[in-house]
């Protein structure tokens, strides 16, 4: 016979209702305690009654992360991260991939509202939030929010390629491209936007015939290098927004016997797990995803548990630069 609320609480020598807390992801307990509940209960064997908990509280217990693009690492280490941090809470998470199709994102929006999951964690490129506001359950986006009734996070990207372009300058390269997506126009010109800021600081100015658009793919940056090239125009460096881009930059390079750093300069943008490995080494800005997923999932989550206490929040973290072997001072 399964465990019940009460054999756990007595186990441990608490009151049934911090261990009914714990399992339901609610407030009120430290994380130290909800951790000890949550071992005690698995290895009392308890099995929740999902369907007699949602009468009680009205509440499927489910969550969805709904973003463009689960071919991206980016979004699978955020996806991770958002599990894992609701499964501690008690919760499931349906995951959704929209191919950055915005009727696409719509249809699994309505969806997910007539599955009734408790919230939602999205990545949106919608340019109005109300329709998201109006589906009248807790929503945290994973970029800003257009509106002050709506919670987001978010990391600095102008920032970010400010940094970055700072960094090719100050190491001596003298023609920098910029290598991008046009599938996320606000990412793409946030970015863009540090790229330019950064040029100017220095009395650059942005060379037109240097910037390429594709998609944020490996095939994409290839493409892009290749289209650079063609052009006559000299570069000795590149920006690239995100690390797969810069990943087909890099093997184009290697292919044109291109010496890495010493004669061709390359920056990615995001840090995915393979921009450190031995053969690539790749500089690139890191974001972080760890961090990001496990915000949005608490917050997400205390909006559910309470959300007249808990405060609309607009979270903004800042990239960090990380130098490995695509850059050197020259």
């Amino acid at each position: 016979m399964s465990a019940t609320i009460k054999d756990i609480a007595r186990e441990l020598g608490i009151t049934h209702s911090s261990v009914s807390r714990a399992l339901n992801g609610k407030p009120g307990v430290s994380p130290a305690l909800r951790r000890k509940i949550l071992e005690t209960a698995r290895q009392m064997g308890y099995t929740p009654n999902a369907m007699a908990r949602g009468l009680v509280t009205r509440q499927s217990m489910t969550i969805a992360f709904i973003v463009p693009d689960f071919a991206n690492p980016f979004f699978v280490e955020i996806a991770h991260a958002v599990n894992s941090t609701a499964s501690a809470r008690g919760f499931t998470t349906i995951m959704c991939d929209n191919q950055w199709d915005h009727e696409e994102e719509l249809k699994q929006i309505r969806l997910m509202a007539e599955k009734r999951v408790d919230g939602i964690i999205i990545k949106s490129f919608g340019e109005d939030d109300s329709y998201l506001v109006d589906l009248g359950i807790p929503v945290v986006k994973l970029n800003p929010a257009t509106r002050t009734d709506l919670s987001s996070i978010d990391v600095d990207n102008v920032l970010g390629a400010f940094l970055a372009t700072e960094h090719l300058i100050q190491c001596g390269y003298q023609h920098i491209a910029f290598i991008g997506s046009h599938t996320d126009a606000k990412t793409f010109a946030d970015r863009f936007e540090g790229f330019t800021k950064a040029l100017s600081r220095h009395d650059r100015a942005v060379d037109e015939r240097l910037v390429c658009q594709g998609e944020y793919t490996h095939e994409s940056g290839a493409r892009c290098y290749d289209q650079l090239l063609a052009t006559g125009v000299p570069f000795d460096a590149a920006l690239c927004e995100n690390d797969m881009i810069a990943l087909g930059v890099y093997d184009r390079a290697m292919r044109d016997k291109r010496k890495i750093p010493e004669a061709f300069g390359l920056v990615g943008y995001d840090d995915m797990f393979f921009a450190g490995l031995p053969m690539t080494q790749l500089t690139t800005m890191a974001q972080p995803k760890q961090k990001i997923g496990v915000k949005a999932a608490n917050l997400l989550l205390d909006l559910i548990a309470d959300p007249e206490k808990t405060k609309h929040r607009n979270i903004v973290y800042k990239p960090e630069l990380i130098i490995r072997k695509t850059t050197k001072t020259l």
